[in-house]
């Protein structure tokens, strides 16, 4: 019964969060930066395990930059302060990558690497639609 209730409480989760896409006219985001940035949040991880510091200062410069655009964006639509919200979290997590990276700490930047792509993968589920 337990596992019923989850499970329902995931569904509407999802099924509230769909709604919210829908909501948003995103036809002027700049699909060239996500994309970009889906490539950097894809290379991070495995450049940090390689220890190569300049391409993972690279990847975690672009995501930065991005999410710093990206919460301007959604700041100036004004509907959607989660996404805000999402994209500052982002941020104070790839400067946490970043300054591991400055500090040689490669498996503390490997953790925030990997809690930053949790980050991008909740906002999407959110706000990707699925066409424009």
């Amino acid at each position: 019964m337990f596992r019923k209730k989850i499970i329902l409480s995931g569904l509407l989760v999802v099924l509230s969060s769909g709604a919210m896409c829908a909501d948003i006219d995103l036809k002027d985001f700049d699909d060239d930066l996500m994309r970009d940035m889906d490539t950097a949040i894809k290379d991070l991880e495995p450049v940090i395990g390689a220890k190569n510091a300049a391409a993972a200062n690279g990847d975690a410069e672009l995501l930065r930059d991005g999410f710093k655009q990206t919460e301007d964006y959604f700041a100036k639509k004004g509907t959607a302060a989660d996404a805000v919200d999402f994209a500052r979290k982002s941020e104070a997590l790839t400067a946490t990558v970043l300054q591991n990276i400055a500090a040689n700490d490669f498996d503390a930047a490997a953790t925030s690497a990997q809690a930053l792509s949790k980050s991008c993968r909740v906002c999407h589920d959110v706000y990707k639609p699925l066409t424009k």
